[in-house]
């Protein structure tokens, strides 16, 4: 009997410690961050201790109730000498440490080496023992994941091959000038947009996703607003099975079962499923930072793009638990995008310059190497070579580079010209290709611009035409298609900009932009918001709609979130849709509302009214639809009331 016993007792020892496991993040040939604490993690058998063993440090932890265990190794100093890390009974060869950064994006960031005649080239020549390359898998899920089932591999023109250029490119930049081993995680996938990358909490942590964040919540299966929606609906639906059967047995009409509640839908494109299946199981591997191309799928959006990277930082970086994890990402390619209109892309590049104002954020421009026909440029070397300036002069101490190109700063009127000032103009500002600078427009009073002369002065821009002798607005590749030739004479181009857009300096600050909304008849078909975002496109999410109930009047009120004064409210509707006449009020407490002015808008024309009113304090705005045109625009329902944009200013 006591021999059978101590068998039992031993096979359960091998059984516990057969358990030890660890994600997948860890195999052979990886690359473990330096200088910072390294956790290591995985599952055993509830209980057990697990002692991790790694370049002289031996750390012991005890799985917990559901099996977890994770210790943190202390910071460790760059190495390329192949080391063993043991994990319990897990052995992974082939270790080394130096710098690990994440690289994730679109079809951009995925583009591989071997698709493009430039990066092919190069393939033979990927064999970089000390570079390391790990790709997660393109999957999905609607909760987050512990583990996906991936490898690290040496960088070969076997592995290589097919891996992202741009992550190639900036990872062996850096090995060779830093002369330690790097890593890079590439996490991307073609034509995606930001949402499915951000988790629930990281949206939530944006005041102007609010809406955003609560439809989410709605429609997430385990969280409990979608739990109390479909409890409801469960009763909804036995109260109408008693009614069906009633109206059966009277041989009546049966009433109509009632809809489920909606649901996130388990692919690429519903928002926080990229995050939990591609991000979340590598959560909270130790790395340096982050490389970032995403934004073409997202491009008609403006600065609510602005709003969901404040998010998607929010998210990584909590979960990280790096506050100030670098950030640097591409300003997306001129390209052109159909017959869409042409301001459409520069308005989302001010966007993504707006980024900037994140901390531990940097902007790669490449406005000068894009590829009108094609919306994956080919040059990934030039734009891995320039992410990687970012990252030699923030991280890692080279603080001679600036990695900006000319940004614009500022103008002023100078007789019959516009001066453009720069920041970053380095050692002078010049033109790429030695011809006269080109995209440069002027307008006058009237807002009509015309192709304008410019000439290089300092770090500024003379900007001046003949056929505008009162100028007094300008702006720089102002369209989809632009590939300007104005760089500073360290080869960066300067990005696009508009004198009075996003602000127009003859009406101030947008007082209303960003700030929440009530809406009296929520919209129930995902057109809830987009009422302050700053873009002017007529389709969800950046436009705003009641629901389609046929009781007027209908209304929504802004909140300015503290009392302001203000005299003018712009109100814009998109083509589609009948809305028709609109009247503005504002209120300082949110109840007693007073009318400075309504409009009536023309059927199926994008239009932008700007109504004027002596100074006024308020707090609040309230818009209300008081009727509607008859005819439809957009094969729309004229019950609906579209509102793209409402804008509030104090002008002087």
């Amino acid at each position: 009997m006591k021999k059978l016993t101590l068998c039992a007792f031993l096979t359960a020892i091998t059984v516990s410690h057969a358990a030890v496991q660890m994600p997948s993040i860890f195999t052979d040939h990886m690359v473990l961050q330096r200088d910072l604490p390294v956790p290591v993690w995985g599952t055993a058998a509830p209980g057990e201790e697990v002692t991790v063993e790694f370049a002289g440090q031996k750390k012991t932890a005890r799985a917990d109730a559901n099996g977890s265990w994770m210790v943190r190794l202390d910071p460790l100093t760059a190495s390329a000498e192949p080391r063993v890390l043991k994990a319990g009974t897990v052995t992974i060869q082939d270790v080394l440490v130096g710098e690990v950064w994440l690289a994730s994006g679109q079809s951009n960031m995925e583009w591989e080496m071997q698709m493009k005649p430039d990066s092919t080239a190069d393939i033979p020549n990927t064999n970089h023992p000390n570079l390391r390359l790990i790709e997660v898998p393109k999957t999905v899920a609607l909760t987050p994941q512990a583990d996906v089932k991936t490898a690290w591999a040496r960088s070969s023109p076997q592995s290589a091959a097919s891996f992202s250029a741009i992550g190639y490119y900036f990872g062996l930049r850096l090995q060779e000038e830093l002369k330690v081993p790097v890593g890079i995680i590439l996490s991307a996938w073609g034509g995606t947009r930001i949402e499915p990358w951000t988790s629930l909490e990281g949206f939530a942590a944006v005041p102007a996703l609010k809406d955003f964040t609560a439809d989410i919540r709605s429609k997430l299966p385990g969280s409990e607003t979608y739990r109390t929606s479909n409890e409801k609906h469960l009763a909804a639906i036995e109260s109408w099975t008693q009614s069906a059967r009633a109206a059966l047995a009277r041989s009546q009409a049966v009433p109509p079962m009632p809809a489920q509640p909606a649901a996130l839908p388990l692919n690429q494109v519903s928002p926080t499923t990229l995050y939990n299946a591609m991000i979340h199981p590598l959560v909270p591997y130790a790395f340096r930072g982050i490389i970032w191309y995403q934004g073409e799928s997202n491009h008609t959006e403006s600065f609510a793009y602005t709003e969901k990277t404040k998010a998607l930082l929010s998210s990584w970086r909590s979960v990280f638990q790096q506050p100030d994890l670098p950030f640097y990402f591409v300003q997306i390619a001129p390209w052109q995008y159909g017959a869409e209109d042409s301001e459409i892309l520069p308005q989302f590049w001010q966007a993504q310059r707006e980024c900037l104002n994140i901390p531990n954020t940097g902007m790669t421009a490449i406005s000068d190497i894009g590829e009108v026909a094609d919306i994956h440029p080919a040059h990934k070397k030039e734009v891995a070579r320039r992410l990687s300036l970012w990252a030699l002069s923030k991280n890692y101490g080279r603080n001679e580079i600036d990695p900006n190109g000319p940004l614009y700063s500022g103008y002023a009127v100078e007789g019959g010209s516009i001066r453009a000032k720069f920041d970053h103009a380095g050692a002078g500002l010049a033109s790429r290709d030695g011809k006269p600078l080109s995209h440069f427009e002027i307008a006058g009073k009237d807002g009509i611009f015309h192709p304008a002369e410019a000439k290089i002065d300092g770090s500024s821009i003379l900007i001046s035409s003949a056929s505008v002798p009162a100028p007094r607005r300008a702006r720089f590749a102002w369209s989809k298609i632009a590939i300007p030739n104005l760089m500073n004479k360290e080869g960066l181009p300067a990005t696009a900009f508009h004198t009075h857009w996003p602000v127009d300096p003859d009406l101030g600050d947008n007082l209303a932009r960003g700030c929440t909304w009530e809406s009296s008849d929520k919209n129930t078909y995902g057109w809830d918001t987009g009422l302050t975002d700053g873009s002017l496109v007529e389709f969800p999410p950046n436009c705003y709609a009641t629901s389609n109930s046929d009781k007027f009047p209908k209304h929504v009120t802004v909140d300015l979130k503290q009392p302001k004064t203000v005299n003018l409210v712009c109100v814009s509707v998109p083509a589609v849709g009948s809305t028709k006449t609109v009247a503005v009020s504002v209120s300082t407490d949110g109840q007693t509302f007073r009318e400075v002015g309504r409009h009536a808008f023309t059927l199926g024309k994008p239009e932008r009214a700007s109504l004027t009113f002596p100074d006024a304090d308020a707090r609040y705005i309230r818009i209300s639809y008081l009727d509607h045109h008859d005819k439809l625009s957009g094969e729309y329902p004229n019950t609906f009331a579209f509102t793209t944009e409402v804008e509030a200013y104090h002008t002087k």
